[in-house]
């Protein structure tokens, strides 16, 4: 196979672009490029410290978390559906247990407060905790 060398004056551009043209080109994207990387940037705060932090309140307004006293994992007898489940499943009942304070908080996003009358995401996992940390478990979370 051959290869044929095409002349220069064939290409029709050649003519009409010249080198200058070109390098100006690429010079002012290049420059652009360059200002934009390394310019001031109003996108936010370099530092994390200095960003204030969002406030919520609105989303959760018609949200009334409810008292949750936390269990002992001393005092547990875990469910087969729980041991079954896998370890990352006993954990996130585990955390349930013991962080009642925080898990009052988060409201169930699946629709069972409207089913089930859950008030918080806590009781997809517990349905109730004895003043003496007796845990009763709620079997819809790992279903």
């Amino acid at each position: 196979m051959t290869t044929r060398l095409v002349p220069m004056t064939t290409y029709p551009w050649r003519s009409r672009v010249s080198r200058r043209t070109v390098l100006r080109a690429l010079g002012t994207g290049a420059t652009g490029v360059l200002l934009t990387g390394c310019g001031g940037s109003t996108r936010g705060p370099a530092n994390v410290a200095d960003v204030a932090p969002a406030d919520f309140s609105a989303r959760f307004a018609g949200f009334t978390p409810e008292t949750e006293p936390n269990g002992d994992l001393a005092n547990v007898v875990w469910p087969d559906y729980v041991v079954d489940a896998g370890p990352e499943i006993k954990r996130l009942y585990e955390f349930q247990v013991t962080h009642g304070e925080l898990m009052r908080y988060m409201p169930c996003f699946c629709g069972c407060n409207l089913e089930a009358g859950h008030r918080s995401n806590r009781d997809c996992y517990i349905k109730e905790v004895s003043p003496a940390g007796v845990v009763v478990f709620d079997a819809m979370a790992p279903t």
